[in-house]
């Protein structure tokens, strides 16, 4: 029953590093919409992911014996997987991270370049250039 939990966690993040590395891909070329199609995928793998971990953890809880006893010589190798894989996961998401939070970066400066926002201030040039007059 753990082999087959651990299998399948391990196919769950083989797809969700493979979705990332096209997301990772995708931004580079600038293409986001694809992007955003992957996000309910990921979201749906990442809540099976969390679901799967729970069960894991249940099962080696139940067990009840010494941490050296606890898996069997496939589980072990399955478990040794699942750390690497998860190592891997977890550098692309931070590239991926790096990435989409630049890009996010760099839309807001354009668009505020072009819609030309200032600031509010209340200096004394402000004031006297302000398009609005008071009338007493």
């Amino acid at each position: 029953m753990l082999l087959e939990k651990l299998n399948k966690i391990n196919n769950i993040l083989n797809s969700l590093i493979t979705l990332t590395q096209e997301d990772i891909k995708n931004i580079k070329e600038a293409n986001h919409n694809e992007v955003f199609k992957n996000i309910p995928i990921k979201e749906n793998l990442a809540n099976e992911f969390q679901k799967l971990k729970n069960e894991i953890d249940s099962i080696l809880l139940s067990r009840n014996k010494p941490i050296e006893e606890i898996f069997s010589k496939e589980e072990e190798k399955e478990f040794e997987k699942f750390k690497e894989l998860l190592e891997k996961f977890y550098k692309e998401h931070k590239l991926f991270a790096k990435l989409s939070f630049s890009v996010t970066n760099f839309y807001n400066a354009l668009l505020s370049k072009i819609k030309n926002k200032k600031q509010i201030t209340y200096d004394k040039d402000d004031i006297q250039n302000s398009f609005m007059k008071l009338k007493a």
